[in-house]
């Protein structure tokens, strides 16, 4: 059962600590192994003796012998006190989860030596500080992939399942984490069905068949996807054909913070450009280009996020369905796996009068095609077909984060 790590962030006492963890579900009621609190981070925090102490009560009361106190935590070597944190858990027979939230890197070669980086070179550094400590240590990666949610799939230039699978092929290859007792991920709220089945799929491969070659390259998946150019219009219309209403109609912008707002995580200055387009009554909007590099037969996604472009200069919170076509030419629409999403901004991502009270909302759009030739044409339009707007005259719609990637089949 996750228990918010309350009594770390609350300076309660030991006692009081012991009570908020055993008056738990996770340790009152016997269908529970016990608790997972999050989180805690590196730091010489006094509080942390209190924490130390009310779990070594847990573990002198043979009530809850087989019950089990898991935290999530960032690196813990370093500082005295959550040192000492880690080893009281490890001395216990607990375990962690080291929590490993990795965001897209612009290319493949980037992404290998961040890798090194934030995996191996760390792992060294836990070894050096906490000898042994990979037999208690959960490797948390982040699944989060939905854009609009809390998001390490930053890119719609990368595919995030080989991403994913490039961190658990790693871990299962580095030799620091040898002994490893187990990998998970977090979290399904934020992850798509895709990444989920993708995430099954790799514990199998990795953790229990263990392999150790990239499963991505049985699937044909690529780390740079070459399907769209200028996906998130940050060379403004680079690549784009454009027919606008009228004049003044349609052009790109950035607004800092923009991406943030859209959930992309950590902070980052993608996703803060964007396509403007403002509804006119005399005909569409469009953009269009040539989906390229398409398999005949396979299956493809494509994601794309829109905003109303006054709601976020002028702070309003307004839900709402934006009035937009997307059509695919050349290509075969799986309808029961397409749909237009109507969703707020993460609790966590404030940006100017938003925040977890004032939401901002924005549109999730997602569809899945079969690729009957090598290419297809997109075509983006602020009407919802060419003789009906469907939305209200001199709305400013924002569109970005068009993704196109290979869609993993059932």
């Amino acid at each position: 059962m996750e228990v918010y790590a309350a009594p770390f962030f609350q300076d309660m006492t030991a006692e009081e600590a012991y009570h908020y963890w055993t008056e738990n579900v996770g340790f009152k009621n016997p269908l529970y192994d016990g608790i997972i609190a999050d989180e805690f981070f590196s730091g010489e925090h006094q509080r942390y003796q209190a924490i130390i102490d009310s779990i070594r009560q847990i573990c002198q009361n043979e009530q809850f012998h087989g019950k089990v106190f898991y935290p999530y935590c960032g690196s813990m070597y370093g500082t005295k006190l959550s040192e000492e944190f880690i080893k009281t858990i490890m001395d216990a027979g607990y375990h962690f989860a080291w929590e490993r939230y990795l965001q897209e890197q612009p290319t493949e070669t980037m992404a290998a030596a961040y890798l090194r980086d934030a995996l191996g070179q760390e792992m060294q550094r836990w070894q050096k500080a906490l000898p042994d400590c990979a037999r208690r240590m959960i490797i948390c990666f982040g699944y989060m992939s939905m854009i609009t949610a809390e998001s390490l799939n930053v890119s719609p230039r990368v595919d995030f399942k080989v991403w994913l699978d490039m961190q658990f092929q790693y871990v299962a290859t580095d030799p620091a984490f040898f002994g490893l007792y187990g990998i998970m991920a977090y979290t399904s709220g934020y992850a798509d069905e895709e990444t989920v089945r993708w995430a099954t799929k790799l514990y199998r491969h990795y953790g229990i068949e263990g392999k150790t070659e990239r499963l991505s390259e049985q699937y044909g998946f690529k780390y740079s996807l070459n399907h769209i150019e200028n996906p998130d219009f940050e060379e403004g219309l680079k690549g784009w054909t454009v027919e606008t209403a009228e004049e003044g109609s349609m052009e790109t912008k950035r607004v800092e913070g923009y991406g943030w707002l859209q959930g992309r995580y950590p902070r980052t200055s993608l996703g803060d450009t964007f396509l403007w387009m403002k509804r006119s009554d005399k005909k569409p909007n469009k953009v269009s280009q040539d989906v390229k590099n398409l398999q005949p037969g396979k299956l493809y996604s494509l994601k794309m996020v829109t905003s109303d472009y006054r709601d976020l200069v002028e702070g309003r919170s307004v839900e709402k369905r934006h009035a937009i076509s997307i059509q695919l030419e050349g290509v075969e629409l799986l309808p029961e796996k397409c749909f237009q999403f109507v969703i707020t901004n993460n609790y966590a991502h404030h940006w100017r009068p938003f925040s977890n009270k004032h939401r901002f909302w924005m549109n999730y759009h997602f569809q899945v095609f079969q690729a009957k030739g090598k290419t297809a044409k997109l075509t983006i339009s602020d009407w919802t077909s060419d003789i009906e707007p469907g939305g209200p005259i001199g709305q400013e719609l924002m569109v970005n984060f068009i993704e196109v990637q290979p869609y993993l089949e059932e």
